[in-house]
């Protein structure tokens, strides 16, 4: 089970439904939500600042594109700039309504993508996540 994971979504219901298939499908502890990708990066700027033994990074990222103040792309731009110190610890998990090919070309060409998942998170699909390479040693 990972320890921490970080949902950035402006819509609360989709939080709310994604924090219910994270936790039932013993996915993670605690989730960490943000409405936006400032927010999301707001979080990440308190991290940066603790000692590291006081950090709680995250190890998963579930990221949606569309979404008012600061879009996912904003947010995974800043990231791969202004964190990097954080690279090694984080993928990130595109979770869209778009069907927009060029987005998921767009997510797929980001080093800290691990994939593109349409919306709702489902079970299915943190199945597969559990059995990726990056995720199976906490599974």
């Amino acid at each position: 089970m990972l320890p921490l994971v970080m949902c950035i979504d402006d819509d609360s219901i989709v939080q709310m439904l994604s924090e219910i298939i994270l936790l039932e499908n013993n996915f993670c502890e605690k989730i960490i939500p943000a409405l936006d990708g400032k927010e999301g990066l707001n979080y990440f700027l308190i991290q940066k600042l603790l000692p590291l033994n006081m950090q709680k990074i995250p190890s998963l990222i579930f990221l949606d594109i569309n979404m008012p103040i600061m879009d996912g792309w904003d947010f995974l731009a800043t990231f791969n700039e202004e964190f990097t110190t954080f690279h090694q610890q984080i993928k990130v998990i595109i979770l869209s309504s778009s069907e927009n090919p060029a987005d998921i070309k767009k997510a797929k060409a980001n080093s800290l993508v691990l994939d593109f998942i349409p919306k709702p998170l489902e079970a299915i699909h943190l199945d597969k996540l559990k059995t990726s390479d990056w995720f199976k040693a906490y599974f």
